[in-house]
This record gives C-alpha cells, structure tokens and sequence, in this order.
C-alpha cells in the first residue's frame, strides 16, 4: 500500500480502487440537489456574524456561475474534499506503515461525513470547506512533527489559514501543535530552525485574527471579531438561570434583556428548574431546544431591544454580544454547580457515553507521560489526537451544544488510534 504515497506517479491497484471510489462518489453526490439551510442565506447575505472564509468562496461563485453556482460549489467540496482526504491518507500510511485493510478502513472513516446524515459536499455550509482545510491542517502538522519536514510549515500555516477564516472554532489547533512540537523538539530547542516554526506558529493565531478584523472592517466597518461567541455561549447559563440572577446586573440592558430573555424560556419550560430527571436528561432537553434559547430568544430580543433604543442596525449585534459576555460570567458566577454539571453532561453526550470519554482521558495522560520520557510516532501521534479530541469538544460544550456538525471533525483520528493499538498488540504482515 506503500505506493499510495506516490499517487498520480504510477497506476497501481490500490491506486485504482481510490480513484474509482472518488469518482463513484463524485457520481452518486452530483446527481443529487445541493442542499440549502438558514445558514446558506445567511452566507449568501454576507451577514456580519458569519466568518469571511465560506461568504467569499459561495459568493465569489454566485457572481461567476449565475444560477448553478450550487452546482459548482458542491463539486469544489468534492475536489478540495477528496484531495485533503488522499493527502492525510498518504502521510497516515508513509509514517505508520499501515497495512491495505487499514488505509480502507480509514478511507472509509474519512469520506463517512460525504454521506447522510452530514452529507457536507451536498450542504452549501462551511463544513464542506472546512473539513478539507481540517484534514490538510491535521497531514501538513504530522508531516511537520513526525518528519521533520520544515517545508510543510508554509502549507500548515496557509492550510490553518483558511481553516480558522472558515470555521473560527479551530483557531485552538495552534496551541495544540505547538505543545506537540515543543514536547518533541525540547532538547534541540535552541536550534534556530525549530526556534523559528515555533515563533511562526505562536504568531498564526493573532495573524488569524487580524485578517478577520481586517475584512470585518473594510466590508462592515467594524474591526471586530465575529459578535456571535457569546450569543452562544450564553445560552447554557441562561438555561440553568433564575429570575433571583435579575439582581446581579447592575446595567439596565443586561438586566432587561435578560428578563425579557428569561420569561420568554419560562413560557415554553424551557429552564432546567421545570426539566424534571437526571442531569443527562437535563442537558437533552437543553440540547433539543438550543435554537429556541439561542438564536429564537436572546439573539432576537438582544437586537431588538436596541433597536428600540435607536441604536442603527449593523451595531446592534455588537451590542447583543456584548451583552451576553456579561450575562455569560455572571450567570456562571451565581449558578457554578449547575452550570458545571450540564456542561459535563454536554461533554458526555458529545462522546456518546462517560467511557469513551474517561478513555480519551486516560490515553492522553498515559501518552504525555510517554512522551515526556520518550518521544515516539505512537504515542505522539495518540497525544496529539486525544488533545484535538478533547480540545474540540471542551470548546464546543461551552460555546455551543455537543452535535455532530461541530464533533465529527475528529472522528477519524479515533479510528486512527484504534487501529495503531491492534497493529501494535497483532503485528501484521507488510503486504
């Protein structure tokens, strides 16, 4: 299966069958109508809380193609999608020397989300570019760490790039590189060429920011991050709140917004105090419901409100977020335990269960104390998959509610972690 790695050089059997799985697939998603959401229009209108990497690939194609713009913009997904998929399936087998059955078992995790229930190439979303920019990301850093290829640091830092303009949720990818490099560069540190990687790879993230600032400012005039983390974030704490928080707030707008917020979720019983059962059960009921809290609730009363002070309407969703960040610390502050439990309950179901978490958990712990003594491709790569694995989804929980969309980014790296394990307990043969 070696001769994956030189893909395009030399038709091989393996070779084939990726293509012809490529093109099937290609085949049977284009034959299919791309699918729009409420979050489709919100790209096409270039609303102001969306990131600029996905408004500016769907609108660029929209001025260019006319009406099949969605056609097109499928078939980029596919394109972009199948290459980012060949290239960490090549860089998985050259470093790991995984057998065929490993490679097809991985290409198959890799393409799942193509399929429903995700079926990210056919959504005009941004997860049918950020996944590719995911993969590449992820290829471009073992390549980078595990073989010491100092040329792929201008493609993880472009790849990066375009990942965190796209989906601003992985803007966390730096530290966890970072870590990883330093684990295993530590006693050469001082070298200058190490040195610098780390240096360009601490500066990416604010670099990241910047250009996002950068473009808010010059289409919407506002050099500021995207005003929706809080809208968010809030929503958990406005979920485990009660109408006593009302004292907390000392600013007549936190307070009437989160009034207004608070007995509009009491109308509906959508306050963890009327939610009777466990916690799992409590978080549920907080998970189905998100959109009712969030965006049908708090974002909309946020944005009116200001309006009804005459605040003009490109600043009231600053104003909302602003708002929330302040609700979102002190709800927390006053309701802690509650808060904490739901939060796990969310960390927990994103996981499907508390013993695949306890073992990502577990895994992580062991492998530091493996690379701390020792580095090596094994644990080094189950680190860094366990750190990207929980990172994501501590994030996710807080920021948001633990589904699919956000978590499955990650799910092949928990089938890589697994097949490393077999391979090391039943070695098997080198085809």
């Amino acid at each position: 299966m070696s001769e994956i790695t030189s893909f395009g050089k030399k038709i091989t059997l393996e070779n084939s069958i990726i293509l012809l799985v490529f093109l099937f697939t290609s085949f049977f998603l284009l034959l299919q109508k791309p699918i729009y959401s409420p979050d489709t229009f919100s790209y096409l209108r270039a609303d102001i809380t969306r990131f600029p990497g996905y408004i500016i690939y769907l609108r660029s194609l929209q001025v260019v193609f006319k009406d099949t713009f969605d056609i097109v913009a499928v078939a980029g997904h596919l394109l972009l999608g199948f290459f980012s998929v060949l290239q960490i399936l090549k860089t998985f087998v050259k470093i790991f020397n995984l057998t065929k059955i490993a490679a097809i078992v991985l290409l198959a995790v890799l393409l799942f989300p193509y399929f429903p229930p995700l079926s990210i190439a056919l959504n005009l979303t941004s997860e049918g570019l950020a996944y590719p920019f995911y993969l590449l990301t992820i290829a471009f850093s073992l390549k980078l760490i595990f073989q010491d290829s100092i040329k792929s640091l201008f493609w993880l830092c472009l790849a990066y790039l375009l990942l965190s303009l796209t989906r601003g949720q992985f803007i966390i990818i730096a530290p966890v590189i970072i870590s990883i490099y330093f684990l295993k560069k530590r006693k050469a540190i001082r070298a200058k060429k190490h040195l610098l990687s780390l240096a360009i790879l601490f500066v990416l993230p604010f670099f990241n920011i910047l250009i996002e600032k950068t473009y808010r400012k010059i289409f919407y005039g506002f050099f500021n991050s995207p005003p929706y983390t809080f809208i968010n974030a809030v929503t958990l704490p406005l979920y485990i709140s009660n109408t006593s928080d009302t004292v907390y707030f000392k600013k007549k707008d936190e307070k009437d917004i989160f009034i207004m917020s608070y007995r509009h979720m009491d109308s509906l019983g959508l306050v963890s105090t009327k939610v009777r059962g466990t916690n799992s059960q409590k978080y549920l009921a907080f998970h189905k419901n998100f959109p009712k809290i969030c965006n049908q609730n708090i974002y909309e009363k946020g944005i009116t409100y200001y309006q009804g002070n005459g605040e003009k309407s490109s600043i009231n969703v600053f104003k909302t977020e602003a708002t929330c960040k302040k609700l979102f610390g002190v709800l927390i502050m006053h309701n802690f335990k509650d808060w904490v439990s739901l939060y796990l309950a969310g960390i927990i179901y994103g996981f499907k269960g508390i013993i695949p978490l306890i073992l990502t958990i577990l895994l992580f712990i062991i492998s530091f104390g493996k690379c701390y003594k020792g580095f090596s491709s094994l644990w080094g790569i189950i680190l860094l998959s366990t750190l990207l694995i929980l990172s994501n989804a501590f994030i996710v929980a807080i920021v948001s509610h633990s589904i699919m969309r956000y978590l499955f980014y990650n799910y092949f790296l928990g089938v890589l972690i697994l097949i490393l394990f077999l391979k090391k307990i039943k070695p098997l043969a080198k085809p």
